[in-house]
């Protein structure tokens, strides 16, 4: 039996014993940590922006290298690309503003207009059916609407612990943000135009402090981590324009008002996991309500159907075939990512579950080959 020598006890020892200041110290290392995230968010979100504008610029960047390399081609690539991505968000944000919001807005105004009658439709079908005293209560409540209007805005000036009392607070809040915003848009700027050479310092510094074989190994699972993230976020990319186009159709067939501006809505909701999928809905179902209930609640029913038939059919298979994860693990990783902790881990699983499987699989490859190996060096 082999015994420890002073060396490893002395490693264990102060390991315990980092291991019980971080339990007796917890509450003061949690809020250091906080603080640290804190500060470090900018810098978190400014990263996050840089690479997820970084897929329309490494496109742009392609396109622009097959024209040919040196003289203003290549001194005006990495700027132009840029530019065109900045561009095309912006164009998407604006057009999500100035072509979707009044349609909600006006939608939300002839609705006010039809809650009093659809309220007297209700109370006219409970009567027939011996039942209007069981909803009488709850109708009388929707039954002006200029009075649950004037309630609402007084609720909003004075209520919840007054709501004008905290608009100071709210404002600092807001002015703090919009702060945070710009930082991170900046740094999201500045990585992008030097994203080559920022990369190499990283390299460089892993490599003189923790040796050129961790350096390969990071590069290595850095380049996993970027092929599944990008292939996932271009695969929801691609389905949520599929789901757009298929609601698109849907509705035109079944005649449902507003249908390009409802799944214009849906295919841009739907890019966030889960959540887009709910907001999508009700905003397509408010617009069509102010037309007729009745084909509301189809939409809602012809929603569900597709959105079943997206998350079962097509969904695994393009978000699989992009990311190389089967489709069978795609379903799995949402359903573990949604236990975890909601949509954010949504959002992760499916490109860490990516990345795992690939890492996974690659080391099993290797040990395989090298166990081959080992069987054939005795037969020579």
């Amino acid at each position: 039996m082999r015994y420890p020598n002073r060396e490893e006890l002395i490693r264990i020892g102060l390991t315990a014993f980092a291991v019980y200041l971080g339990i007796y110290y917890w509450r003061s290392i949690s809020k250091m940590l906080l603080l640290l995230v804190k500060a470090f968010s900018p810098v978190v979100v400014g990263c996050a922006i840089a690479y997820i504008a970084n897929i329309p610029m490494r496109f742009f960047e392609q396109k622009f290298a097959k024209l040919g390399e040196g003289g203003a081609i290549t001194r005006m690539r990495r700027p132009v690309s840029l530019l065109l991505s900045v561009v095309i968000v912006l164009a998407l944000v604006a057009f999500l503003v100035w072509f979707i919001a009044p349609e909600l807005v006006a939608s939300m105004r002839m609705m006010s207009y039809k809650v009093p009658a659809l309220v007297a439709n209700i109370r006219q079908l409970f009567r027939e059916l011996d039942l209007e005293t069981l909803v009488d209560k709850e109708l009388d409540q929707f039954s002006d609407w200029d009075s649950i209007q004037l309630q609402l805005s007084e609720y909003l000036m004075s209520g919840a612990g007054g709501v004008m009392g905290s608009v100071v607070s709210g404002v600092s809040s807001v002015l703090s943000s919009t702060l945070e915003v710009f930082l991170s848009v900046i740094l999201a700027l500045y990585i992008l135009m030097d994203k080559e050479h920022l990369g190499a310092q990283v390299c460089a510094l892993i490599e003189t402090y923790l040796g050129k074989d961790v350096r390969e190994r990071f590069t290595y699972v850095t380049g996993v981590l970027d092929h599944s993230f990008h292939s996932f976020i271009v695969g929801r990319c691609l389905v949520s324009l599929l789901l757009g186009l298929m609601c698109m159709g849907g509705m035109l067939l079944f005649k449902f008002p507003y249908a390009m501006t409802i799944s214009t809505v849906v295919g841009v909701t739907y890019i966030v996991p889960v959540v887009g999928g709910y907001v999508g809905a009700i905003i397509g179902a408010l617009l069509i309500f102010s037309i007729s209930p009745m084909k509301a609640l189809l939409f809602v029913l012809f929603l569900l159907v597709l959105e079943q038939f997206e998350a079962n059919v097509i969904f695994p298979h393009v978000v699989g075939s992009t990311t190389g994860l089967p489709g069978i693990w795609v379903l799995a990783a949402v359903a573990v990512g949604g236990g975890l902790g909601g949509v954010p881990f949504i959002l992760l699983s499916v490109p860490v579950a990516a990345s795992i499987y690939q890492l996974v699989s690659d080391d099993m490859r290797r040990r395989q080959l090298a166990a081959a190996e080992a069987s054939e060096k005795p037969a020579e």
